[in-house]
């Protein structure tokens, strides 16, 4: 019983990015069941979309940043609340996970146009707000492989004449690599898929996928978007894949 409700649910959540990738195949502008034929044609308009294109190298770049700032950061914080077992800090490193994202960019671009305001329509607010967003997912999965890891072997390396910095770099760092590189794929996976902050931060000389995608489906009404998500969609499942597989090796 149960694990028929879990199928159902699982059927019902996959139901929608099967839809857009049968729908990236439909030889016409309307959707079809079942279809009258299978075409790449939207893949090939895909290639003429400069604003598309555009927008997934800038996605890419930005989610590469966003992750490498994130895991700067998030990596030390989360093993800083791990030992010291801050509830209160916790609880306000993951608060952007709780607020809804037009909020949180609602609430950051006032705060930005008080302080800072000349910094309104560059690239590193997105950058900024994509990190915000992001640094929570890699505490919680370092955090959770922090959680599993012997803290005595610090002790012992501590013990044997190692510095902090060296104990963590040798002895901690390559213990919790499964979580960093968790983290790391689910942080990427967040930032690119972006939209709310995207969209309040975005300018006419960056644009990211979710927002070009917005602005063209404005405009036109064709599987041409359908394409470009279900580019999306391959690369995604494939992350997943490599962090489930990543989260397998923590385990013994």
């Amino acid at each position: 019983m149960m694990r028929g409700l879990v199928g159902l649910i699982y059927g019902f959540l996959a139901l929608a990015p099967a839809i857009v990738v049968y729908y990236s195949f439909s030889p016409t502008v309307l959707l079809e069941v079942p279809p009258s034929g299978l075409t790449l044609r939207w893949y090939e308009n895909l290639l003429h979309q400069d604003r598309l294109l555009t927008g997934i190298g800038a996605s890419v770049v930005i989610a590469t940043l966003a992750t490498t700032l994130a895991l700067a950061i998030g990596v030390p914080a989360a093993y800083a609340l791990t030992r010291s077992r801050r509830t209160m800090l916790s609880v306000f490193f993951l608060s952007p996970l709780i607020l809804p994202g037009i909020v949180l960019a609602l609430g950051m671009l006032m705060a930005m146009s008080v302080t800072v305001p000349s910094l309104i329509g560059t690239v590193w607010p997105l950058i900024g707000a994509h990190v915000l967003v992001t640094v929570p997912w890699v505490i919680r999965t370092v955090s959770a492989n922090l959680e599993i890891t012997d803290p005595h072997l610090e002790d012992a390396a501590r013990g044997l004449g190692a510095t902090p910095l060296e104990t963590f770099f040798l002895v901690t760092l390559p213990a919790i690599k499964p979580g960093i590189v968790t983290g790391a794929i689910f942080a990427f996976i967040v930032s690119f898929g972006n939209f709310a902050l995207s969209l309040f931060f975005a300018s006419g000389r960056v644009t990211t996928l979710p927002v070009a995608i917005f602005e063209y489906i404005d405009q036109f009404q064709d599987p041409t978007v359908a394409a470009a998500s279900s580019l999306v969609i391959f690369a995604t499942t494939l992350l997943v894949v490599l962090a489930t597989r990543a989260k397998k090796m923590e385990m013994p």
